[in-house]
């Protein structure tokens, strides 16, 4: 099955070809096969997660996410090497810190020391971004793994990484929600 990703939000939809339309008894149609696997995600995380201590960090001075806000970090590891996190940060409704700097993201377990060899960022997931006093900020980024500094950062699509003042200041009841994957070897 091919996919296409839409241009706004970034959701995988059928390609011109196929069939999103049911085609009962061999075919429930790609909403429902959709809503399967979504439905098998979700309980992967549901049954089989554990909770972490998400870490939201800055370059140069700590960001806080205020009153009523929240940072939310569950993994699953799949084989005894294998790593995938679910994360969220919610900022509250006041007494936000946006802190300074490049803004940086913990992981559960170190990193594969083969990461190393890489020179740069490696993408390892994906994040959305809700910018809820702007719906035209609203965004994704990638999450990348940056080898010589050992940190999870994520990059909008206008290039650079995430930052308190980059690609925009964070406010009340700002969001970001998502996921990335990586080995390790702390088994």
């Amino acid at each position: 099955m091919g996919t296409t990703v839409t241009t706004n939000l970034q959701l995988i939809k059928p390609d011109q070809n196929e069939s999103i339309k049911q085609a009962l008894p061999t075919f429930p149609g790609w909403a429902s096969q959709n809503a399967t696997n979504q439905d098998k995600i979700d309980s992967v995380f549901r049954n089989s997660s554990t909770t972490y201590t998400l870490n939201w960090t800055g370059a140069v001075s700590n960001p806080a996410v205020g009153s009523g806000g929240f940072t939310e970090g569950k993994y699953v590891r799949l084989f005894p090497r294998l790593v995938i996190v679910f994360f969220r940060i919610w900022l509250g409704n006041s007494g936000i810190v946006v802190g300074s700097g490049e803004y940086r993201i913990s992981a559960p377990f170190s990193f594969d020391p083969i990461f190393t060899r890489f020179t740069d960022t490696i993408p390892i997931g994906r994040a959305a971004f809700f910018d809820a006093s702007a719906a035209a900020t609203c965004s994704t980024f990638t999450v990348n793994y940056r080898s010589s500094e050992n940190v999870v950062v994520m990059r909008p699509p206008e290039g650079g990484f995430w930052a308190a003042n980059f690609p925009v200041v964070p406010a009340i009841q700002d969001r970001w929600s998502g996921y990335f994957m990586y080995p390790t070897t702390a088994a």
